[in-house]
């Protein structure tokens, strides 16, 4: 057991000192004639800035803010405004709409309050869109209310801030296809309520989430459909085996290529750890500070080593069902650091891409029926990333 030093300051003075510091404070709030500053006992941090991502006529910024609230009693979110650099209001959430953004370590999921218990702390998913034909925003400031008497004065149930700048257009890497042609089903993808989303993962001491933007690309066949025949078996999923290509130029930092395919339907066997959740993967340096994770690879099928050279385009593996998965398919995410959940992740976009429908109900296309799409422009997009539940084809 670690042996605690003996503090020479005395706890009973130091809840003096606060208690005088408090008391400092109230007095000069009751004679400064300027506005009052916020007194809402919450911390508000935005470590990881918003990045613009193109996908149609809107751009999408994601990102997180971490909230901490210091007060003994709890506090009940009712507001968050989001505010452009140039007055404009972006984005108003209501309190039922931060219930279901907020998520709070050790809270059960599937039940959102937005509510903070006294000395606790929660991350705020935050999403915000803006169309395309106004102007992007350099900055995003915030106006965060919380529930309290009709009466309060607004510095006790308002703050103001963080201003947060956007992230620059040259931080968004733009990659080629990892995939050949389509349709290919974009699934966990570019949302504020998607699983890649929410898995904020604990590691070496740090909370990050690696896969952030990150998607999984499942096939369909001509006819819509995602498998035909028996759907336990892997070979009858129409992307099973697609050839897996390099975004870019680049070098191998890392491969696994052992770890046997599951079963369709079926969870994995034996424990998933963090070396095998993404099963067999490789991990490419492609400069800049981006590492391009590839996971869920077919066992045998990686052509790459560690140490080698690539070039966008060039054949690394063979789309698997490896891993942490259910259903054969690709997971592709870029990240600051090589590791599939040891990192943050990073904004990215695809040269081109054909959209190709938008899927109304994924459950049914799990269950082998032909996708159900809403329609939508075929022409292609450049620079962009589809959302969540998008088909596409990549451009050739």
């Amino acid at each position: 057991m670690r042996q605690r030093l003996p503090s020479p300051f005395d706890p009973a003075r130091r809840r003096g000192l606060a208690a005088a510091a408090v008391a400092t404070l109230c007095v000069l709030g009751a004679t400064a004639q300027a506005a009052s500053p916020s007194v809402v006992p919450l911390d508000v941090d935005v470590s990881v800035p918003p990045a613009a991502i193109r996908s149609g006529e809107m751009r999408h910024f994601l990102y997180e803010m971490r909230l901490s609230n210091f007060a003994s009693r709890e506090i009940a979110l009712a507001q968050l405004d989001v505010v452009a650099d140039d007055g404009r209001l972006l984005a108003r959430f209501a309190a039922s709409d931060l219930a279901g953004m907020l998520a709070v370590p050790g809270q059960a999921a599937g039940t959102p309050s937005g509510r903070l218990a006294p000395g606790s702390f929660g991350t705020l998913f935050i999403e915000v869109q803006v169309p395309v034909d106004a102007a992007p925003p350099r900055v995003l400031s915030h106006r965060l209310s919380i529930a309290g008497p009709t009466d309060a004065d607004s510095s006790r149930v308002q703050l103001d801030g963080p201003r947060v700048a956007v992230a620059s257009s040259s931080q968004v890497a733009v990659l080629g296809p990892p995939l050949k042609g389509g349709d290919w089903l974009v699934a966990n993808g570019l949302s504020n309520d998607a699983d890649h989303r929410r898995t904020q993962v604990v590691l070496d001491g740090q909370a990050r989430i690696a896969q952030r933007y990150a998607i999984d690309l499942v096939k369909l066949d001509a006819g819509g459909r995602a498998f035909k025949a028996d759907a336990t078996q892997n070979a009858a999923w129409a992307g099973y085996a697609e050839p897996v290509l390099a975004v870019a130029d680049g070098a191998v930092v890392s491969v696994r290529d052992q770890l046997p395919d599951n079963t369709p339907g079926q969870l994995p066997e034996g424990r998933i750890s963090l070396d095998t959740i993404a099963g067999n993967a490789v991990i490419l340096d492609v400069g800049q500070g981006r590492y391009v994770t590839y996971g869920h690879l077919i066992p045998g099928s990686v052509t790459v080593s560690p140490g080698q050279t690539v070039t966008k385009g060039q054949v690394i593996g063979k789309l698997g069902n490896s891993g942490q998965s259910d259903a054969p398919h690709l997971h592709l995410h870029v990240a600051d650091a090589p590791s599939p959940l040891a990192a943050e992740g990073l904004p990215y976009t695809f040269e081109c891409h054909r959209p190709r429908g938008t899927v109304t109900s994924l459950e049914a296309v799990m269950e082998g029926k032909p996708a159900s799409r809403s329609s939508k422009d075929h022409a292609p997009r450049s620079d962009q990333l589809p959302v969540d539940n998008d088909v596409i084809a990549f451009c050739e």
